[in-house]
């Protein structure tokens, strides 16, 4: 019996540690970094009680460390910060970068995030904000302050001794040379290309009169895509784990392959666009309709591939993986130029399997359905549908060419181009199918 005791307490199971990072913490399978007041590169005393300022490096290793753990599947910042210094921005943002790649990451504001924290959050893969939070702020700010005419006032005079002309810039007492402003707003125009670069390199559409340092309210943000719009921290994180943690994720895999597949590219294509959770029901209507679509004839097809190529320059590689995509569902058609006397014959094949797959394809539209319905539940989206003719007609067409799109990333790329509007009038077109 005291054998059997010992073992007990000997035989304890391995329990993951404690985060090493204050700013980290772990929350049912996700890992929570938080970043709160004005972000710097390592806060005095006075900064971090008077400013309640945090460290630009505490928070990379925090980012870091949520990578590297193995209990960890999903990583949540959480923001409330005016931004900070340019010091220490750019690494913090390259850390969330990397860690992307190895882990979905989601940005959350429920009050602040401006300027260098919108920098960092740029870098995840989507960005929510609760409707009060303000979004945004992207610019960059060096302030000088003249004080050469308090010093004049007191009877005081400065004389500066320096080698280079830019050398004594901003010293109290002093006004700033022509060469010297123009130096210094170089300087700042500098950082503010890296910040546009930045915000923009995840593939957000925002636009240029979106990036002149204002802030937006979250639901202004979502119409400039900087970020969507959810109605607690609770919802944010929720979504998280209900999309990218395992433990929650556990869908019926009671299907054939060819509609596994389909479903598993219709997830995929869904979590990439969580920065605007309207698209996910268009693609999943995709999904669903690509194989029809396919049937098109070839004169008609290159005609569309060739405008799309105009439009999103898409490159000659993704183009031919294209090409070859749709050559694969018609089964055995070698090439839409080259051989459009075969092509008649090759129809037929492919439309025989498309009938064939018409029976598979009525409960994939079924599950498909309560899917899209569930996901539409959980955004909330309220983005109106233009209804008039003329909106009709103009859905139409997008519909069209969205669904001409076969490569997934062509898809998504086409679709975050779309205003809030255009991407209305796809999904109430879509639904009317």
């Amino acid at each position: 019996m005291f054998a059997a005791a010992k073992s007990f307490f000997d035989d304890k199971p391995d329990l993951p540690d404690r985060p090493i990072s204050p700013c980290l913490s772990v929350e049912d399978g996700v890992g929570v970094v938080s970043i709160n007041g004005p972000m710097l590169r390592n806060p005095d005393i006075i900064d971090r009680i008077i400013l309640g300022a945090c460290n630009t490096g505490e928070i990379i290793n925090a980012v870091q460390e949520a990578a590297s753990r193995t209990d960890i599947e999903a990583i949540f910042l959480d923001i409330d910060s005016p931004g900070g210094s340019v010091n220490g921005t750019p690494e913090l943002a390259q850390a969330v970068a990397e860690a992307s790649k190895a882990k979905y990451v989601y940005a959350f504001s429920a009050g602040q995030m401006c300027s260098a924290a919108y920098w960092v959050a740029s870098q995840a893969d989507a960005i929510y904000a609760t409707p009060s939070a303000r979004i945004g702020s992207i610019g960059v700010i060096l302030p000088v302050v003249d004080s050469s005419g308090a010093f004049d006032q007191a009877g005081l005079k400065v004389e500066v001794f320096a080698a280079g002309k830019f050398k004594s810039a901003g010293t109290p007492g002093t006004s700033l040379t022509d060469d010297q402003r123009a130096w210094l707003q170089s300087e700042v125009e500098e950082t503010a290309a890296d910040f546009h670069a930045a915000v923009l390199a995840r593939g957000r559409k925002i636009p240029d009169e979106a990036m002149e340092g204002q802030t937006f309210s979250a639901r202004n943000a979502m119409r400039f895509n900087l970020a969507g719009m959810v109605a607690s921290r609770e919802e944010a994180l929720g979504r998280l784990r209900k999309l990218h943690v395992s433990s929650v994720d556990t869908a019926s895999r009671a299907m054939s392959p060819t509609i596994e597949n389909e479903l598993a590219q219709a997830r995929e294509q869904i979590t990439r666009l969580e920065s605007d959770a309207s698209a996910r029901d268009a693609l999943l209507t995709e999904a669903n309709t690509k194989f029809t679509e396919a049937t098109a004839n070839a004169t008609g097809l290159q005609a569309r591939l060739e405008a799309i190529e105009n439009e999103r320059r898409i490159d000659a590689e993704a183009l031919a993986q294209a090409r070859n995509d749709i050559e694969t569902a018609r089964g055995s058609i070698a090439s839409l130029t080259n051989e459009k006397e075969a092509l008649a014959a090759q129809l037929k094949e492919s439309q025989a399997r498309n009938a064939a797959l018409e029976a598979a394809e009525k409960d994939l539209e079924k599950r498909a359905s309560l899917r899209a319905a569930q996901i539409v539940a959980e955004t909330g989206t309220r983005a109106p549908a233009n209804v008039t003719p003329k909106g009709d007609q103009q859905a139409a067409s997008l519909l069209e060419q969205f669904q001409a799109i076969t490569d997934p990333a062509a898809q998504t790329a086409f679709w975050q181009k779309l205003t809030p509007d255009q991407q209305s009038l796809i999904l109430s077109q879509s639904s009317t199918k």
